[in-house]
C-alpha cells in the first residue's frame, strides 16, 4: 500500500467513525414531549394559545418561542414553524409555536399596521408566560430565543432590532424570508446575533431585504449569518438544503454556537 492509499484509507476511517458516533448520539436522542394548545394570554375575548414542544432530556434547557407566517391577516402555528420546534426539540431545545392576533381579530376599521403591532404584544406575552413558567417547562430563561417565517419573522425582527423594542431582550434571533422594511439603521451594537435565511427568488418579500439587514447588522458589530438560497422563492421547505444541509440543520447548528 503506498503512501496515498493509506492516507485515504486512515480518513475513510476517521469519517466513517464520526458518522458511527453521530448516528449514536442521534439514536440515543428521545422524542420530544408535545403539549398543544397552551393558553399564555387573553385579549379581550382572544384566547392565545401555543403549542409546546419540550426535550425529553432532564435539566434547564435552551428555548426558542416561534411566530408563524401569513402576512398578518391568516397562518396559525403548526405548519412549517411547528415542524422547526419538533425538530429542535428532538435536539434539545424547548421550542414553542404560538398563534396571534391577526388582522381579522382587531375589529372593525383595524389595519395592517395595527396588526403588526399586535403581534409583538403576542410576542411579549408569549415570551414573558414561556419565562414565568421557566420551571414547568423546565427552561432556562437566560438562553431564550425568537424566530418566524414571513410575518412572524417581521415581527420578531422589529421586535428586537426596530424602533419599538421588546423590553426582554433574546440572546438569538432566526429570521425566515423576513424583513425590517426600512428600519434596518436601528440596528445597535449588543443587539443579540441574527440568522437570516431568505431565497434569492423570493417575490414577495425579496431577499435584499435580508441583505439590507446584514448589512446595517456587520455596521453595528452585530454578528449576522446570511443564508443565500439560490433561486429560492417565498416560504421555502425546511429540508432545502444550503452547503450541504437542510435549513432546519442549519438553524440548530446557528442556535447551538448561540444558546449552548
Amino acid at each position: 500500500m503506498d503512501r496515498r492509499t493509506a492516507l485515504l484509507t486512515i480518513l475513510a476511517i476517521a469519517l466513517i467513525s464520526h458518522e458511527s458516533a453521530l448516528a449514536q448520539q442521534d439514536s440515543k436522542r428521545t422524542a420530544a414531549v408535545f403539549k398543544p394548545n397552551i393558553e399564555y394570554a387573553v385579549v379581550g375575548r382572544k384566547s392565545l394559545r401555543l403549542d409546546a414542544y419540550l426535550p425529553a432530556e432532564k435539566g434547564a434547557a435552551p428555548a426558542i418561542v416561534l411566530l408563524h407566517g401569513g402576512g398578518f391577516t391568516g397562518g396559525a402555528k403548526g405548519g412549517y414553524t411547528g415542524e422547526l420546534a419538533r425538530y429542535l426539540a428532538d435536539h434539545g431545545y424547548a421550542a414553542f409555536d404560538i398563534d396571534y392576533r391577526l388582522l381579522g381579530d382587531l375589529g372593525p376599521g383595524a389595519t395592517l399596521r395595527d396588526a403588526m403591532a399586535a403581534a409583538r404584544e403576542d410576542l411579549d406575552r408569549a415570551v414573558e408566560h414561556v419565562v414565568a413558567e421557566s420551571k414547568t417547562y423546565r427552561i432556562d430563561p437566560d438562553r431564550l430565543a425568537v424566530g418566524g417565517g414571513s410575518a412572524g419573522a417581521i415581527t420578531v425582527l422589529m421586535a428586537t432590532y426596530g424602533e419599538a423594542r421588546s423590553a426582554r431582550r433574546p440572546k438569538a434571533v432566526v429570521s425566515l424570508w423576513g424583513s425590517m422594511y426600512g428600519q434596518e439603521k436601528a440596528i445597535k451594537r449588543g443587539d443579540p446575533p441574527v440568522l437570516l435565511v431568505h431565497g434569492t427568488a423570493d417575490k414577495t418579500v425579496p431577499f435584499a431585504h435580508s441583505e439590507a439587514i446584514a448589512v446595517a447588522a456587520r455596521k453595528s458589530d452585530v454578528d449576522p449569518v446570511l443564508l443565500r438560497i439560490e433561486n429560492g422563492g417565498h416560504t421555502l421547505p425546511l429540508n432545502q438544503r444550503y452547503q450541504n444541509r437542510t435549513i432546519l440543520e442549519s438553524v440548530t447548528e446557528f442556535l447551538d454556537k448561540r444558546l449552548r
